[in-house]
């Protein structure tokens, strides 16, 4: 006689076994299953996805999965997945085996739940004891595998050091103590202070046109040093992983000197500048004293220490509910609510990584990885100064010294402020951006042409520059552009006069999982076939064709069956290029020195390259500094700066820097 419990019907079963999760997670359900072979069958996760879906559903985040990867990838096979994906990686760290084999997939679990984080996946990270299970991999074995004395610039290292920071809380912080602390900037200083070994960029700022002609790599662009190859070309630096309902998704291993800088800097400013008695009060103070100089006062000092730069990842709520606070939330529709989430500030991040794997490739999600209106306002931020004879001391012997740290680095920190405007390059008729500067251009000058003259005038930028005369080439011909000032409202976009959405016939743009595979079949077509002179640079061009996601199937040999077909859509908004100018603002320059700023940046993975100047004549001590770096969570300028002093070196003195906006 069948037992009672199999008498029930399949929904009365499913309901006690949702409540079972609910109240005590997945591994409830064992005891369930184990009971006979149809309960197994029945709720099994093979064949009842809806059971952990549903679990998955109420216990983690989910804006980011139709948002990033379109609506086919929510569903409840995918989610019933990534549920086994989630409860594995939070039972290792629960473990506390930080020397565990498998502790790397335990990391790239979590630092892709922190991606998707609207509350929820922080809150079981937590309880699963994420922060100090991180927090004693980086104090116990980050130097695990050094070479030379170096701590490895590998996977395992990166991804602890972004999750160390994605933990880091303003209690925590409290909480460390002076050694605790004193160690953690030691251990950062590495990746901080050494640019030569860790790269800080995705690609080398010598490049502004990406992805590079497969041409290019037959020509040594990277100059031998004792601490490897320089600039820095990445190469094979991503992980291939299932996510959702994309079997095998691949990210980029997210950059360690980024994740670093966030840490050293967070730590250092937990402690004020002190703020010398000798100094004048205020502004006003120092004018009735009769000092009209450039210099700081008190005031200025405790503004710095009142704006701290390493901005810590706001906090999410618990229960995922960001709700609160958001204006016409109940009208909005389920897209424009999910572009609201916490999760949203780390898109731009999300989409370098799965899109910025390799420099020669051609990628199909062409997706943004910088928000347009993002710089515009007041920066303030800090900048590391070393000792250069120390830094050179450095560069000629491979091996890191016992004495490695910041007071025999000659480290010091400058404050950095600027308010910088916006000017973007449409989409419109007769209308091209302003033409890439040579290679070392991208060093110097911020991409921009080193004959480049900027004059604003109504909400316009006009950007005059010389070009060869391709008749007489020993002539120059002068060009200028005109880039309109960016405003949030969309109003600079028309659908009517949009070159873009004119040639597909609509502003929304359109990309399929299945054109990738497209491109790579007639990438490797191209690579096996000898092309005509004419056509060497038909691999950019196919590249950057909208008409190639449209024909993707009519050839046969690439036709794919559409069923579970990932399909993103975003809007265009018609911006083909971004530059930056500004200034110290007056306040900023009576303490800190008057500067102009001027900039671009770069559409492949949204580098900014920022060119600071002295905006006073006859300052030339003051000299030219170039500042690269990403805007990180939506927030935070990270990177390094470089002189231009001298400008032929293949390796250059460079320092850390960090910003955080304002206003």
């Amino acid at each position: 006689m069948p037992s009672s419990l199999l008498t029930l019907p399949l929904e009365l079963v499913e309901r006690v076994a949702i409540h079972l999760t609910d109240a005590d997670g997945i591994r409830a359900l064992l005891p369930l299953l184990l009971t006979c072979k149809h309960l197994y069958n029945t709720l099994g996760t093979r064949s009842n996805h809806h059971i952990f879906a549903s679990h998955f559903v109420s216990h983690y985040d989910l804006s980011s999965v139709s948002r990033r990867l379109g609506p086919q990838a929510a569903n409840s096979h995918a989610y019933a997945s990534q549920l086994l994906r989630y409860s594995y990686a939070i039972s290792r760290i629960r473990s506390g085996d930080i020397h565990a084999d498998d502790i790397l997939d335990t990391f790239w679990t979590s630092f892709l739940m922190f991606m998707e984080d609207d509350g929820k996946n922080r809150a079981s990270l937590e309880a699963a004891g994420l922060p100090d299970f991180v927090d004693r991999f980086v104090r116990e074995r980050l130097y695990d595998g050094h070479r030379n004395g170096w701590p490895a610039d590998n996977a395992v290292n990166s991804l602890a050091l972004w999750l160390l920071w994605l933990t880091t809380t303003e209690e925590r912080l409290r909480a460390e103590s002076s050694l605790q602390r004193t160690q953690m900037i030691k251990l950062m200083l590495p990746f901080v202070a050494m640019p030569v070994r860790y790269p800080s960029t995705l690609a080398p700022d010598i490049h502004f046109s990406l992805p590079l002609s497969r041409e290019v790599t037959t020509a040594p662009h990277s100059v031998p040093t004792l601490h490897g190859p320089y600039p820095h070309y990445l190469y094979g630096r991503y992980h291939s992983t299932a996510l959702y309902s994309i079997p095998d998704l691949e990210i980029g291993v997210p950059l360690a000197s980024i994740a670093a800088k966030l840490i050293y800097f967070s730590r250092r400013e937990v402690f004020p500048i002190a703020v010398p008695s000798h100094l004048p009060r205020d502004r006003q103070h120092a004018l009735q004293l009769g000092l009209t100089m450039i210099g700081p006062t008190q005031a200025d000092v405790h503004e710095l220490n009142n704006n701290k730069v390493a901005r810590l990842v706001p906090p999410t709520p618990p229960d995922g509910d960001w709700s609160e606070g958001i204006q016409d939330w109940d009208t909005m529709t389920a897209d424009q609510r999910a572009a609201t989430a916490p999760s949203s500030r780390w898109d731009n991040d999300w989409y370098r990584l799965v899109d910025c794997t390799d420099m020669f490739k051609s990628v199909s999600f062409k997706r943004s990885h910088y928000t347009p209106g993002t710089m515009s306002g007041l920066w303030q931020g800090r900048m590391l100064l070393a000792d250069n004879t120390a830094l050179e001391a450095l560069f000629q012997r491979p091996h890191m010294p016992t004495n490695f740290n910041e007071q025999e680095l000659g480290v010091v920190v400058a404050p950095v402020f600027m308010r910088l405007r916006e000017y973007v390059c449409m989409d419109v008729a007769q209308n091209e951006p302003v033409a890439a500067g040579e290679m070392e251009d991208g060093r110097h000058n911020a991409w921009l042409p080193a004959s480049t003259q900027r004059f604003e005038c109504a909400n316009e930028l006009a950007l005059s520059y010389t070009t060869p005369d391709p008749v007489l080439p020993h002539r120059r011909i002068e060009t200028t552009k005109r880039y309109r000032e960016y405003v949030a409202d969309g109003s600079l976009h028309d659908e009517t006069t949009c070159r873009g959405c004119l040639y597909r016939g609509t502003s929304e743009m359109v990309f399929r999982e299945y054109d990738e595979r497209f491109l790579e079949m007639l990438d490797s077509e191209l690579a096996a076939a000898p092309l005509p002179d004419e056509m060497e640079d038909v691999q950019d061009d196919i590249a950057e064709d909208e008409g190639a996601e449209e024909d993707a199937g009519d050839d046969d040999a690439m036709s794919v069956d559409d069923d579970g077909e990932l399909v993103i859509k975003r809007k265009c908004d018609g911006i083909m290029d971004i530059v930056l100018v500004g200034e110290t603002d007056e306040r900023h320059a009576q303490a800190w020195h008057p500067y102009r700023f001027y900039g671009r940046v770069r559409k492949w993975d949204g580098l900014i390259a920022l060119v600071r100047a002295p905006a006073t004549p006859g300052t030339p001590h003051v000299g030219l500094w170039v500042f690269t770096g990403y805007v990180v969570g939506g927030q935070t300028l990270v990177g390094n700066w470089r002189t231009t002093s001298h400008p032929g070196e293949p390796v250059t003195f460079e320092g850390a820097f960090l910003m955080s906006k304002r206003d």
